[in-house]
């Protein structure tokens, strides 16, 4: 079959994304398929990142799609960029025959859709996250009362026009059935690691260790990532603010973002915490691995429209893992049952200092034994992809 991948970002930096949509166009590949891909090209450099993969199968071809870098800019600016790269997309694969279609995910489905319907094939909608739910929860919807309803009402185009619909957590998958998507057509497929061996701190080579010079004397909980509104990182610094008389417990916030002013001037005077700004990728497992507690905190109802993709990664590290999110989401429930989970409240920082006292003398987890959540994070996922687009196809057949 030949499989059209449209993607809005590009493959040659890495990124939350980059790694699942290699593993996913070289697992079609490996199943004998033939893949176009059309990348996000915001630099002069015509970089695809996917080199390695062009030079075994002669069965993937790239086109590169001029786009304006919009990292720093607005809201409104990037989402209109974002139309105007659809539109140009378009180019590369009007007039041409597929046999389906992978839209990566983007808050511009919409505009993506018009121009691929014109193939006539199955389109496979791969939602990572949920325009434009994800920035009303996290209040970052400039005009929302106004612009809510317009964006939402624009992205249900995208959902009901695509043949199938591939999410990464069951609450997300009930947050698209609640808005009127057939839950028929929605697979739930997790994101997974660039790797399945657990993380050892030990076998992780000097290259790519980042030093936290944490105090083996201590509890060490981290947060590593980016800082936004989204990430409810506040949490934890009204957790450090709770917990200062305890002598035994720090804290490391580690990334950047829109919201970091604001949480430096929460533990400006805290010497229980130590901020950091946000390190390379290539030091992530051992940041993770250093932690005794590794923290992943979303705002309120934020798990409904995202799962952080460091999760992964994360599960993979022999420490403990706090989740703060909602306490009645899915995705609690099916972590629940996990040796080295705990879901705390993300609206009640005593509620993550509890569990943070109550694992704080056992700091490690034997991963030789059977653990009932890693299988669902496994980079087998990616022949799931796969598997669905060729279930689509096969569906229009009939």
């Amino acid at each position: 079959m030949k499989f059209l991948f449209v993607l809005n970002i590009g493959l040659a930096k890495v990124g939350p994304s980059v790694h699942l949509l290699k593993d996913v166009i070289g697992a079609a590949l490996a199943c004998g398929h033939s893949c176009h891909v059309v990348l996000k090209n915001t630099t002069e450099e015509n970089v695809t990142g996917l080199e390695e993969l062009i030079e075994r199968h002669r069965a993937l071809t790239i086109s590169l799609v001029r786009s304006v870098s919009t990292q720093k800019s607005g809201f409104l600016k990037r989402y209109m960029e974002d139309c105007r790269y659809a539109l140009r997309c378009k180019k590369e694969y009007k007039g041409k025959q597929y046999d389906a279609v992978f839209l990566q995910s983007c808050n511009v489905g919409w505009v993506f859709m018009k121009g691929l319907r014109s193939l006539k094939c199955p389109i496979v909608f791969n939602v990572q996250d949920i325009f434009p739910q994800n920035l009303m929860f996290s209040g970052q919807l400039p005009m929302s009362k106004i612009v809510y309803p317009l964006f939402l009402r624009l992205q249900m185009i995208a959902y009901k026009r695509a043949t199938r619909l591939i999410t990464i957590s069951e609450d997300m998958k009930d947050t698209l059935v609640a808005q009127g998507v057939k839950e028929s057509k929605i697979d739930v497929v997790y994101n997974w690691s660039y790797e399945d061996a657990p993380i050892s701190l030990s076998a992780i080579p000097s290259s790519r260790m980042y030093d936290l010079k944490t105090d083996p004397q201590k509890t060490n909980v981290v947060y590593a990532g980016n800082i936004g509104k989204m990430q409810n990182v506040e949490l934890i610094a009204k957790t450090a603010k709770i917990s200062e008389q305890d002598t035994g417990v720090h804290y490391y916030i580690i990334g950047d973002g829109a919201n970091k002013q604001k949480v430096l001037s929460m533990v400006d005077e805290l010497s229980n915490v130590t901020v950091l700004p946000m390190q390379d990728a290539k030091f992530a497992e051992s940041i993770y691995a250093q932690a005794d507690i590794n923290v992943i905190p979303l705002a309120k109802g934020g798990i409904k429209t995202a799962l952080p993709s460091k999760t992964a990664t994360v599960l993979r590290t022999d420490k403990y893992v706090v989740f703060c999110i909602d306490a009645g989401s899915k995705f609690a429930q099916t972590v629940d049952n996990a040796r080295r989970i705990r879901i705390a409240d993300n609206a009640d920082p005593a509620s993550l200092y509890h569990i943070i006292c109550e694992l704080r003398d056992t700091k490690q987890i034997d991963l030789t034994k059977n653990d009932c959540v890693l299988p669902l994070f496994a980079k087998e996922n990616a022949n799931c992809y796969v598997k669905i687009m060729e279930s689509a196809t096969h569906k229009s057949l009939c």
